[in-house]
């Protein structure tokens, strides 16, 4: 009786050793160990490289993006690969949380690690953008895109385009965009740039820089201009000329102390260095037409406004170009971008001439003195010498009729009480004309 006793509870024995063992078999497959260690290696500003490190039990890890109480699964990771993950098209200048939970693989079933690990990222801003630079006296009032998710934005400023020598504002304030940067040189050209960035985690995370905007400081408008009193604009374009109706032009500027804006073209520029030279003597506004006046409208390169506002100002023996004006009055975005970054406007005009179609001098007085008015910018060519000669006959009977005549930028702040805006368009003294023809 005994020995059946003891068979039995050795069969008894087995029997709960067995339960015991498919019972731990059954809770090892559903068991997987909680990933204990993760973080965010890399950022950019529409991604973000997750990392952690392995679990001995699991078959792999599932990736969730976290948004309040919902779990968006964004990527799984198989147990042999490399423990890293790359979450993409994300926002910019944006804070995520993530989690990641280890499984297992149990016939048909996946089990999941019961405890979550999460780490919180922030991607990185986007290229800052400088949408305008206005001047007035010895200050500039820059002004740049907002972005609601940034903490603020790093204003640099220098005499030097490589910004070896700089000044830096940083802004803690998102819903700021302006700032009034004061007591700058007169007659110095200063570059601008800015950027975004974020605070986070006891960091601060930036954005590239924009692109650099340049301006030329220059000391308040003329005292002798009287905005109660008409004034008018007369600009030239596609000089120096080499047969004298550029210098004869002059000759008419000088002896009635009058100013006149030039759009000069590079090599001519470069080649007739005197004729430049003598303008800038004369107090006139110096301007640009392109390198060589052969690309037009949309074929105009940013290469080719860069070149001739080069050549200008080296024949002018250095005296900086303040406009610009487009080949054939065709503007494009191009243009305007450039010209933004160089920190200068661009001038249409409101009374063409059409010299260039004539070629008489009397027909050309007979379109100004019917046409003229007010805040007018006039289109005349310093090329040819019927040009010239009617602007011998206008100037002294518009003068004797109370008309002041001045530079494109005097014409606009005098009106508008503001400097022309560097990448904006004028086609007279209160119009902008921005279109893209």
């Amino acid at each position: 009786m005994s020995k059946k006793i003891r068979l039995i509870g050795l069969i008894s024995g087995a029997f709960i050793i067995a339960l015991g063992i498919i019972a731990l078999c059954i809770f090892s497959a559903k068991n997987v160990g909680d990933v204990k260690y993760l973080e965010s290696s890399s950022v950019s500003q529409s991604s973000v490289d997750l990392n952690w490190k392995k679990v001995g039990s699991a078959d792999g890890y599932n990736i969730y993006r976290i948004a309040g109480d919902d779990y968006e699964k964004v990527g799984q990771v198989e147990k042999n690969d490399e423990l890293k993950f790359s979450v993409e098209s994300l926002e910019p200048c944006t804070k995520y949380d993530f989690c990641i939970k280890a499984y297992k693989i149990s016939g048909k079933k996946i089990y999941e690690s019961k405890q979550e690990t999460t780490t919180q990222a922030c991607t990185l801003p986007t290229q800052q953008e400088i949408t305008a630079v206005a001047q007035a006296g010895r200050s500039v009032l820059l002004s740049w895109q907002a972005v609601e998710s940034a903490s603020g934005y790093d204003i640099e400023y220098s005499q030097n385009e490589d910004f070896s020598e700089s000044s830096q504002e940083s802004i803690s304030d998102f819903a700021q965009t302006e700032l009034q940067i004061e007591d700058l040189s007169v007659d110095t050209d200063y570059f601008f740039k800015a950027r975004t960035f974020v605070d986070f985690q006891n960091e601060r995370l930036y954005g590239d820089w924009s692109q650099t905007a340049r301006v030329t400081v220059f000391d308040k408008q003329d005292e002798s201009i009287d905005p109660t009193k008409p004034m008018v604009a007369f600009t030239f374009d596609d000089g120096p000329s080499y047969n004298g109706a550029s210098d004869r032009i002059l000759d008419t500027i000088e002896k009635y102390g009058i100013k006149a804006t030039f759009f000069m073209i590079g090599t001519n520029a470069k080649a007739n260095s005197d004729n430049v030279k003598r303008k800038v003597e004369l107090g006139c506004q110096i301007g640009n037409h392109t390198y060589d006046h052969k690309q037009y409208g949309k074929n105009v390169s940013a290469s080719s406004i860069q070149k001739g506002a080069e050549a200008i100002s080296n024949a002018a023996g250095g005296a900086k170009v303040t406009c610009f004006r487009s080949t054939g009055g065709m503007t494009t975005d191009t243009m305007r971008d450039e010209c933004r970054k160089e920190g200068v406007p661009l001038y249409h005009w409101s009374l063409d001439t059409e010299d260039w179609k004539s070629r008489d001098a009397e027909k050309v007085y007979d379109v100004v003195m019917s046409q003229i008015k007010d805040g007018d910018i006039v289109l005349m060519h310093e090329i040819y010498e019927s040009s010239a000669e009617a602007f011998e006959k206008i100037v002294p009977e518009l003068l004797s009729q109370g008309y002041q005549f001045v530079t494109c930028d005097e014409l606009i702040t005098a009106k508008t009480g503001a400097p022309p805006e560097p990448g904006t368009q004028y086609k007279s003294a209160t119009v902008i004309n921005n279109n893209t023809n």
